[in-house]
């Protein structure tokens, strides 16, 4: 159990320390990683506040992705349908 604890102690360090080197040496990647960190705390100050918002987004998010995915597995079932007509007439043949 320590080993594990340790592994991922220095998994964790190395990617910090990975994160903290890439940071460190492009002014514009810490320009992005900063613009990007204000964007989030804003988002989440405004859903902290206003949760019905962030409820309704993901509802929003889920309705779109279901139908999406409803679309594409029908997409497939028709060619898969297709498919199954092409091989039957190929078998008739």
């Amino acid at each position: 159990m320590g080993k594990q604890k340790l592994v991922k102690g220095i998994i964790f360090g190395g990617a910090v320390i990975g994160g903290l080197v890439s940071l460190g040496g492009d002014r514009d990647t810490r320009r992005y990683v900063r613009s990007k960190c204000q964007v989030t705390k804003q988002r989440a100050q405004f859903y902290i506040k206003n949760p019905s918002d962030l409820v309704r987004e993901l509802n929003q998010f889920y309705q779109k992705g279901s139908e999406q995915l409803s679309t594409g597995l029908s997409q497939a079932l028709e060619i898969l349908n297709q498919l199954q007509e092409m091989t039957r007439k190929i078998d008739k043949k």
